[in-house]
């Protein structure tokens, strides 16, 4: 058994991205990504075996795919906009608050014109702000 972590809002590009990048970001979250030894991270590899962040379905965002046990969210976002977002010439913008019930952590995760940063934040304010995910 995981946790998941929560992630309630997308983050925004500065304008849609081509449907061909979509589907380009929408196959790489489908697929287990690993090593050659069959470990995923480190030395510039992906975080962990699955990216679960997609284009939403206007092609304006990036967004969580609310499937469970998400980890490495920021890491992942930071590759995603060094490997792809960046060298498509895309900015990606805004604020997205996290939280994961199990163990009362929460946060807003931000990125503006691609820089990535993280703030811990209480997990009450969070929920009281933002609301909750509903499974």
């Amino acid at each position: 058994m995981g946790f998941s972590t929560i992630y309630l809002r997308p983050f925004y590009f500065d304008r849609p991205i081509e449907p061909e990048h979509a589907n380009i970001l929408n196959e790489f979250s489908e697929i287990e990504h690993e090593d050659e030894s069959g470990n995923p991270g480190g030395e510039g590899k992906p975080p962990t075996y699955y990216c679960q962040w997609i284009p939403t379905r206007d092609n304006q965002g990036l967004e969580w795919d609310k499937n469970e046990k998400f980890y490495y969210g920021k890491e992942w976002l930071i590759y995603l906009i060094e490997h792809f977002i960046e060298p498509w010439g895309y900015k990606l913008n805004g604020e997205n608050p996290w939280y994961i019930d199990d163990f009362q952590y929460a946060g807003i995760l931000s990125v503006a014109d691609n820089i990535v940063s993280e703030e811990s934040k209480d997990i009450s304010e969070i929920k009281d702000r933002y609301g909750e995910f509903d499974f």
